[in-house]
């Protein structure tokens, strides 16, 4: 696995790459990501896998800016000939997964097919949504995971070094920063997803207590063509709690597509 910066447009993006394949880039949630995951490694064995930390996130630069998500969505839309050179497959991750959406939203041009997991972005009447910036430790563990044992070695992860709780402060601002208000969702972004056109799978826990299962529902409703598959027994974090499922949700899908 290859970890570098590149240069932005003046900022420094922190990225890991591994692999062989088709290019995949892997846009990281609200918690970002603490290193180069099982998950991502489950990916690398079919595809090659760029993962950067979002501005702001991880050892990535906060440029001044980039204040929201459609903001995100113009500045990847910027660097994917750079990381990839060429079209590349979208996985998204709740967060990256609502960046994924503002992207293609504005241009599929180098965007192959789109995954969306656990995706935050939308909101549906009825299904409430989860708030992880109130509330304990104990308490965002439940909206993140389905188990009590991951949810632990989660929080542990993070708390295991200097550097890790300094990264996991950094993380929460950010996530801040992008979602705070609306919490998790923009307004105008369902009124738009009609203009996807890329092949899309969505991905969803069942027991996703912070992006509850019924948006997933909605976005394979608002999305043309898009399919959904729904894994049991995990919650928001199901790449982290189950990487071998997350897996098997998503390579079948991006594999199966035609050339």
């Amino acid at each position: 696995m290859n970890e570098a910066f590149v240069d932005v447009r003046g900022a420094k993006l922190f990225l890991r790459r591994d692999g062989a394949g088709e290019p995949l880039l892997f846009l990281h949630g609200v918690q970002g990501l603490p290193g180069w995951t099982e998950a991502l490694g489950k990916l690398a064995e079919r595809f090659t896998v760029i993962a950067p930390d979002h501005p702001g996130f991880g050892h990535s630069d906060a440029p001044d800016g980039i204040d929201d998500v459609g903001d995100l969505a113009f500045f990847y839309l910027d660097v994917l000939g750079a990381l990839a050179n060429g079209k590349v497959h979208v996985v998204g991750h709740s967060l990256g997964g609502w960046i994924a959406m503002a992207m293609a939203i504005r241009s599929t041009a180098q965007i192959l097919s789109l995954t969306l997991v656990d995706a935050a972005g939308i909101s549906v009447n009825g299904a409430k949504r989860g708030d992880m910036f109130i509330g304990s430790a104990a308490e965002t563990g439940k909206l993140l995971f389905a188990g009590e044992e991951a949810a632990t070695r989660w929080a542990a992860l993070w708390q295991a070094s200097d550097e890790m709780k300094e990264m996991y402060d950094k993380n929460r601002a950010a996530a801040a920063k992008y979602t705070w208000q609306p919490r998790l969702y923009d307004p105008k972004l369902a009124r738009w997803l009609h203009r996807i056109d890329v092949p899309t799978h969505i991905v969803w826990g069942e027991g996703d207590f912070l992006v509850p299962p019924a948006h997933g529902e909605e976005l394979r409703r608002l999305i043309p063509g898009a399919s959904l598959t729904r894994i049991a027994g995990v919650g928001h974090l199901c790449d982290i709690e189950a990487p071998a499922e997350f897996a098997n949700a998503i390579v079948p899908f991006i594999a199966g597509l035609k050339p």
